[in-house]
This record gives structure tokens, sequence and C-alpha cells, in this order.
């Protein structure tokens, strides 16, 4: 049985590279399912890019062929590279977008480049690898055909990676980042829910949210309708991180918060303002 494809890129559904990549993929083996993650990564954004598939795993399909595309680095000396993780497999650039999500599969055991005539377009243009380097490839894996005869071999432990997200916990104080910010203004923090407990904070209802010199109180809150229209909360979402959200209102204007921003939560003090629009 051949495996499912799962794609993620930064090409957006404006242009025409996500339907030619797909047939790319349905010429060679239309019986190959895909699904497609995302496509809305920011350009050129990497470390979010790795960040979503990492998230995926728990959900996705056994022995999964992970296709992931976000490559501003595209014809340069970067690597083209396929990645085995546990069952699974991994294609993409060497920079770093395919690193969380092996971590999530139980680590990369074996890596080789992407060379072979067999499994790739010809030519080869130099500024989209998705349509004749990495679906191929991803279709020549999902097919059942070996890793190894995909080019020469490659040491894991050489291939690029990005920095997993963490947060500085200290008693009644967590320090975090801003790593995401989806299309409702919901802002991902880089902060896990038992890093409430590490922080002694975990029966708090309270929080003094600050940015740089600015301090918002929000309630903790377990859905987004336990707010009241308008009002700003934090609340864990789906992926197990906290996130500062508005309900019916879009937190990441309100709170003027931008990806990469650093975030200071801790217990209310009294300090700061009521977050509202």
């Amino acid at each position: 049985m051949a495996r499912t494809i799962l794609f993620l890129s930064d090409y957006g559904l404006d242009d025409e590279y996500v339907g030619v990549c797909h047939s790319v993929i349905a010429r060679s083996a239309p019986e190959v399912r895909v699904i497609d993650l995302t496509h809305g990564i920011p350009p050129r954004d990497i470390r979010r890019g790795a960040l979503v598939l990492a998230d995926a795993v728990a959900y996705a399909p056994t022995a999964a062929v992970y296709l992931a595309v976000v490559d501003p680095g595209v014809g340069t000396l970067r690597l083209p590279v396929a990645v085995e993780a546990g069952e699974s497999f991994l294609v993409g650039p060497d920079n770093g977008v395919l690193s969380l999500a092996w971590d999530v599969l139980g680590g990369a055991t074996r890596a080789f480049a992407i060379e072979s005539d067999q499994a790739t377009l010809n030519p080869i243009s130099a500024t989209f690898h998705g349509r004749d380097v990495f679906a191929p490839a991803a279709v020549y894996l999902a097919r059942g055909r070996a890793l190894e005869s995909l080019g020469k071999a490659l040491d894991p432990a050489q291939l690029a990676r990005v920095p997993s997200p963490d947060a500085t916990v200290r008693q009644h104080r967590i320090g975090c980042d801003v790593i995401g910010i989806d299309r409702f203004g919901n802002v991902q923090l880089s902060a896990r829910e038992d890093d409430l407990h590490r922080a002694q904070l975990d029966s708090v209802t309270d929080f003094e949210v600050r940015i740089a010199e600015r301090a918002f109180l929000l309630r903790k809150v377990r859905t987004f309708g336990e707010a009241s229209e308008g009002q700003a909360g934090l609340i864990v979402d789906s992926a197990g991180r906290l996130a500062v959200v508005v309900n019916g209102g879009n937190a990441a204007e309100t709170l003027e918060l931008g990806v990469g921003d650093r975030v200071e939560v801790g217990g209310r003090t009294g300090a700061g303002r009521l977050a509202r629009d």
C-alpha cells in the first residue's frame, strides 16, 4: 500500500505552485493520497513551518511521507534531503524545516541527498524544487522505493536544525516568545501548560502579561466563549501551548503583538490594565 503524503509549504493559494506539485504527484502516482496540511506558512518562515509540521505528527497517518517546502535558499548550495525517522520519511530542503518533526517521530536515523534522476524531474529548475525535486522524491518514497537509492548518505547529526521553542520558568513567572499568529489573530506562545505547573501558577486564574513596558491583566479561560465579547484571555490551545486570545476579536492587533516578541506571564499583581478592544 502506498504511503500518505502530508504536504506543507509557504506557497500560498494565489499562485499555481501547490496545484502543480499535486499534478506532478498525480501524474506518476494517482493512487497516492496527499493531505494538504497548510500552504499558509508565512513566506520564508522556516521556523514556523517546522513548528506546524511537528505539531501535526501526532495526528498524521502512520508511516507517512512528510513533504515540507519552505525554501528561501532554493537553488543554492543547501541540499535537498530525505530523512528517515521512526516509520516515516521527511522530504524537503536541509534548512531545519524538517527537524522538529523528526524529533517528535523519535529522531533522524538515516538521511540521504536527493540526487537520483529516477526520483526527480529533468531538467530541474533553479527556483522551483518543490515541483522538480521534492514532490517527485516524496512520490518515489510513497510508492515504496528504497530511501538509500535517492543519493549519497548523509550524517543525520550534521543536518540543519531550528531551535525548539521553550520558556524560561521561575517561581510565579514564565518568560516566553510569540511563536505564531493564526488568521483569527490568536497569539501562540512558546510556553506550554506544564510550564504553569513548574512556575506554581497552575491554580492561578488571573494573569499579568508583560510585553516590554506594557502590562495587561488576562483571565485564564478554557474556551473562547468563557471570555466576554471583546475580552482578552489566556488559554491553553489545541497544541498544548499558552495563547492570548480575544473573544470575537484579534488578540495580535488588540495587544500589538508580533512573532518574536518576548512576553512574560505571571500571577496578577494589580498592575497593568484590563485588556479589551
